[in-house]
């Protein structure tokens, strides 16, 4: 975090959630050489106020300067630090199926330092497959050693529902506090345990009210 930055109260998930948009969209500019943007430019791609953005922004400090608009390299910088991007994060991925596949050869994670070190099921049929990245499919038992050789910092679940809370059980069994999960239903985790799930059926309704209110 930046010098300028003061102690912060609880910031709001959903702010948090923006800034990973803002900085995705700095990154797409800084590529297109766009050397400043205002708040009002960011706010207009993501159907916001502009005063939002800066509401978002001022949680954690001082930001460009009113009426100049924002550098966009140094906003785009400021904006990884914040988010714990200038670090590498490791991540086990359980679940060797379809949606586990997919997500283990998503190539955008990669860009902002994540990267699956490791990746696990329970089907004896799957374990032992011969991933990229010189990855092989290990059993669930290896979770606890692997994340302790491999300094591995977050899980991302990816099994069927009713097998969910087994995996992420292993997950905080071996230190994980940060988990990922995909599948639908309901998993318990420690209170310092952080839990985020996608829900595609979350995003699905805010589509159809989007549709139904058009």
């Amino acid at each position: 975090m930046g010098a300028n930055a003061p102690r912060r109260a609880k910031i709001p998930e959903s702010a948090i959630r923006r800034l990973s948009f803002y900085h995705r969209h700095l990154r797409d500019l800084q590529a297109l050489g766009v050397a400043t943007i205002s708040s009002r430019e960011i706010a207009r791609v993501y159907g916001l106020e502009p005063f939002q953005v800066r509401k978002d922004l001022s949680y954690f400090g001082s930001f460009g300067r009113r009426g100049r608009g924002y550098a966009v390299s140094r906003l785009r910088q400021r904006l990884g630090l914040i988010l714990g991007l200038d670090s590498e994060w490791r991540m086990a991925l359980v679940g060797a199926g379809n949606i586990g596949m997919a997500i283990f050869r998503y190539q955008e994670y990669r860009r902002l330092g994540f990267r699956i070190a490791a990746v696990f099921d329970a089907d004896p049929d799957k374990v032992g497959r011969e991933l990229e990245h010189g990855i092989t499919v290990e059993p669930m038992e290896r979770i606890g050693p692997a994340v302790g050789e491999q300094d591995i910092r977050i899980g991302i679940v990816a099994v069927p529902p009713e097998a969910a809370q087994n995996a992420v059980d292993a997950l905080t069994a071996a230190g994980i506090t940060a988990i990922l999960s995909f599948p639908g239903g309901q998993v318990l985790v420690p209170k310092d345990v952080a839990l985020r799930r996608v829900s595609l059926e979350a995003d699905l309704a805010a589509l159809s009210y989007f549709l139904a209110n058009k």
